[in-house]
């Protein structure tokens, strides 16, 4: 560039007037620049870098369910004896799907999950966002729901007005924190977590396959995160001035004909408290659930026991995740839950809807509707009778397997079939279907005021392994051997003021007051008795188990009263005919097997991907690590496909202190707590010479060949 130029530039810019032309051309992009460069620098502050963190929403991976022309994939449903077609579900199984169970899972009125939008995926994109008025797509719509495991579910006027995905229920007349009056909340059914999918053939030809009552694979941390970030970017955007244009779009469509300057204002105040209050209620998360996962028992112990209350101290971490598990043959089973522990179905039932957010009035004064809950308990009852059927082995049956043929004349399914009865019926007992297992059929056997009772109706009475035996990942057992809460009232918060704490007294049915504790009388010979005269009482460390089986049969009783329900045969149809028992540490239930082969990941905690890995794999060969999210079956070694050399891959995330893959995939790491992929082994190590009992911990039968591991899931396949 020649000097004479550059005087001329020089001149020019010192003149002033090149800032005077550019500055009041652009004076407002100027600002604006401006403005961000200081939000930039307020934002890498360490104090506001987790507001910037709760703003963004989780990566998520890309929608599964739709070819490559962008065009939903054909869902299929096996038959089940649900009713219904291979292409659409009977209206009774729409009403499964979407059936209130009182609560509001999330805590938000029904109409703002409706209309908020999807959030900006980062703060910089929201504040551009903020700035010219660009609208996402809504929240609630399927493109975006179905990314965290949800899985889609046709619109409804009964069931399912707006389309939402499978699990999604209204109810009306919710009390939710921060919000002025009672207003249709949303919160989920029990198919939320019980109903499974997965993706299977080739490309476009590849099907979405609808398994009802199998295992969700949704993750719903990573719903919560995205709440949490929609609802932050909406109420910060009401305080903008003149770039309100995110919170103005809510507050347009939550309105309608009542939109207007005031109303505005006091919709901001509310959705301000809304997430006020949902912040205080924030888990601290231990042990990452992720896809196909929750800790659920100790989910629900929080909300019962601290959230409801106020009492920080009975607050435990969340550190045992489970898989969900298949509830088909379910409701026949003598106990529940993965480690056997619940005996009626309406306490099950009802502890779940507390735990997923269904509101019960447990501060109110003791004579003034203590107790009165939000649960409509005909709801579980139907929905518990619409699983059982009336017959064992009718309602909900198990998927059969249909992706191959298999020929049962073939020598390897006859082989399979003895390997089977030589190596898992001893535990999983007799398959469904097989005259045998009428052995383990009929009626449950307490003590009540020392006499013996026992119940009009049969149940599936199952074998309950100890831990120390199976060696499978001791944390879910341990929950109810270990936790303790405060149900007195001698601490900080609502319940101090409630005289002599939250009023529990009731009789259940246990073993005696101190076995919950002592894992080794359940080990003993001989009949140890159910007694159904335990007395549970407040206290300031009282057994968590027994105090949940106590709360939540006197909900159950405040519904009786409040509608109006006195006669005991009535009662005792609502409660199942059987006692409220409850146990703990005895082990891990081994139930019959069929329908596993669509119920991965297995073992209860999801630690092992597919049927060959847990029956033909050592401990030591099993996968490190666990890819969960991904919907593709693998037909060959049933389970979760999983990507090639994945351990390499998923080490490099951990490194750098990752649990999702760049896709938006969970990792499953088995060396972490309450994750390992432990037990359940069939090894070179097993003793034909000793008991069971007597067998290293977590062996329980010898190593299988490569041709019986072949044998032995070509059988499992047919279960």
């Amino acid at each position: 560039m020649s000097t004479g130029i550059q005087s001329r530039i020089r001149e020019f810019v010192y003149s002033g007037r090149y800032k005077k032309r550019n500055f009041g051309r652009n004076k407002g992009r100027w600002f604006w620049i401006i403005l961000i460069i200081g939000l930039l620098s307020v934002f890498s502050s360490s104090k506001l870098k987790s507001i910037g963190e709760a703003l963004t929403p989780p990566n998520l991976p890309e929608l599964q369910v739709v070819n490559s022309k962008g065009q939903w994939i054909e869902q299929y449903w096996p038959d089940q004896n649900w009713g219904g077609s291979h292409a659409k579900v009977s209206y009774d199984t729409q009403k499964y799907h979407h059936i209130s169970q009182g609560t509001s899972t999330l805590p938000i009125p029904y109409e703002w999950f409706i209309h908020l939008e999807q959030p900006d995926s980062s703060i910089w994109s929201f504040i551009s966002s903020s700035l010219f008025s660009s609208e996402n797509e809504a929240f609630s719509d399927n493109h975006y729901l179905l990314r965290f495991g949800f899985i889609r579910s046709p619109a409804d006027p009964v069931h399912n007005p707006d389309g939402l995905p499978v699990g999604f229920a209204k109810t009306g007349s919710l009390n939710i924190a921060g919000y002025p009056t009672n207003t249709e909340g949303i919160g989920f059914s029990c198919a939320a977590c019980h109903t499974s999918h997965f993706i299977y053939g080739d490309g476009d030809s590849a099907k979405e396959y609808v398994i009802e009552g199998g295992p969700a694979t949704t993750d719903l941390g990573l719903l919560t995160a995205a709440i949490g970030a929609t609802l932050g970017q909406t109420a910060i955007s009401s305080k903008i001035p003149f770039f309100d244009n995110r919170f103005d779009r809510f507050a347009r469509k939550v309105l309608g004909s009542q939109y207007s300057a005031g109303g505005k204002v006091a919709l901001a105040a509310s959705l301000a408290n809304v997430v006020e209050a949902a912040q205080k209620t924030a888990d601290i998360v231990e042990v990452q659930e992720g896809f196909s996962r929750l800790d659920a028992l100790n989910r629900i112990g929080n909300q019962v026991f601290s959230k409801n209350v106020g009492i920080r101290e009975n607050y435990q971490p969340i550190n045992a995740p489970v898989n969900y598990p298949h509830i088909w043959t379910s409701p026949w089973f003598e106990w529940v839950q993965y480690d056997g522990s619940i005996m009626r179905p309406l306490v099950r039932n009802a502890g779940e809807a507390m735990g997923v957010n269904a509101h019960v009035s447990m501060t109110s004064p003791k004579n003034a509707n203590r107790y009165d809950s939000s649960i409509p308990m005909a709801n579980l009852v139907w929905l518990e009778d619409f699983l059982k059927g009336q017959q064992f082995n009718q309602g909900l049956t198990a998927p059969n397997w249909f992706l191959t043929e298999i020929d049962r004349n073939n020598p390897k399914y006859i082989q399979g079939k003895a390997l089977y009865k030589d190596r898992c019926q001893g535990c999983h007992l007799p398959v469904v279907g097989d005259p045998a297992l009428a052995e383990y059929i009929g009626p449950i056997e307490y003590l009540q005021n020392g006499e013996p009772k026992q119940t009009k109706g049969s149940v599936l009475k199952l074998k309950i392994i100890p831990e120390k035996q199976i060696g499978t990942d001791p944390a879910q057992g341990n929950v109810l051997t270990t936790r303790t809460v405060n149900t007195a009232g001698d601490t900080q918060g609502p319940i101090a003021q409630i005289k002599n704490g939250l009023g529990i007294d009731k009789k259940i049915c246990g073993r005696d007051a101190n076995q919950i504790y002592r894992n080794e009388l359940f080990n003993q010979d001989g009949p140890v008795y159910l007694v159904d005269d335990i007395e549970v009482k407040d206290g300031g460390d009282i057994s968590f188990a027994y105090a949940l089986g106590a709360l939540v049969q006197q909900t159950i009783d405040a519904w009786f009263e409040e509608n109006g329900i006195d006669d005991d045969e009535l009662k005792d149809g609502f409660l199942g005919e059987r006692p409220n028992c409850l146990q703990a540490g005895k082990g891990y239930k081994a139930r019959p097997l069929n329908g596993v082969w669509a119920t991965a990941p297995f073992l209860h905690n999801g630690s092992v991907p597919t049927i060959k890995d847990l029956l033909c794999r050592t401990e030591e060969e099993r996968p490190r690590f666990v890819q969960l999210g991904h919907l593709e079956f693998d037909a060959k070694d049933v389970g979760l496909k999983q990507p090639d050399k994945f351990d390499t891959k998923a080490q490099k995330y951990l490194d750098n202190n990752r649990l999702y893959t760049e896709q938006g995939y969970f990792i499953l790491d088995t060396t972490l707590m309450a994750n390992s992929n432990s037990g359940h082994n069939f090894s070179s190590e097993y003793d034909p010479d000793k008991h069971y009992s007597k067998q290293k911990k977590g062996v329980i039968g010898p190593k299988f060949s490569s041709e019986e591991c072949s044998a032995i899931i070509e059988y499992v396949k047919t279960l």
